[in-house]
């Protein structure tokens, strides 16, 4: 009988390979985490951006007051 390739799993998993596949989860996690990071950090600053332009100088939407 020819050995079974390593991808054909006919056991429970070992621990070095549940191991391997929770790193391998949470390297995606934090990489997906840092993207969305970027982009709400990102957004906020256009956000902040539009409004400064549309309150400031002689044709500005409205004025923010000082309370």
């Amino acid at each position: 009988m020819p050995p079974v390739p390593h991808a054909v799993h006919h056991g429970a998993p070992t621990a070095q390979e549940v191991f391997r596949v929770l790193k391998k989860l949470a390297l995606v996690a934090a990489a997906v985490g840092a993207v969305a990071a970027v982009r709400k950090r990102s957004s906020g600053k256009v956000e902040a951006d539009l409004w400064r332009e549309a309150t400031s100088g002689p044709q500005a939407v409205s004025t923010p007051t000082a309370r």
